[in-house]
């Protein structure tokens, strides 16, 4: 279960920064051997719940970071790593809320793996309770 997490948190992490570099007008998504646009979510030309503009370039990037930091950080309570292990289901709680918001922001077919992810992080934390101590077991 510790290893599913750890992936599931990565995974989250990863989908969330690519928020900051969406896949431009024009250009092929990466492809499908890596992930394609499974592993890349976001185009600049998808429909987005914002309007284009300001608001949703400032709150893309905020939102991404926020969610990957977090993320990423409760892997490094779960790995034992700096990070408190108290930490872990606020850290998840946080990364997932922001993930959510901005998955919902830049809703498309291709929201529903990172959608996923959260869902599914969201039930192991808060739903199963788990917590460092059970998943280092």
């Amino acid at each position: 279960m510790r290893i599913l997490m750890l992936a599931l948190l990565f995974l989250g992490a990863h989908l969330n920064l690519t928020a900051l570099v969406p896949l431009q007008p024009g250009h092929t998504p990466p492809p499908w051997w890596v992930g394609g646009r499974l592993a890349w979510p976001f185009a600049v030309n998808a429909r987005t719940l914002i309007p284009p503009g300001d608001l949703l370039n400032s709150l893309t990037p905020i939102l991404g970071i926020t969610a990957a930091i977090c993320l990423l950080s409760a892997a490094g309570a779960l790995l034992g790593w700096i990070v408190p292990p108290h930490w872990f289901a606020w850290l998840v709680g946080v990364g997932v809320a922001a993930s959510l918001v901005l998955q919902i922001v830049w809703i498309s077919p291709w929201a529903l793996l990172p959608l996923l992810i959260d869902i599914a992080l969201a039930g192991m934390v808060f739903g199963l309770g788990l917590n460092v101590a059970r998943l280092r077991g």
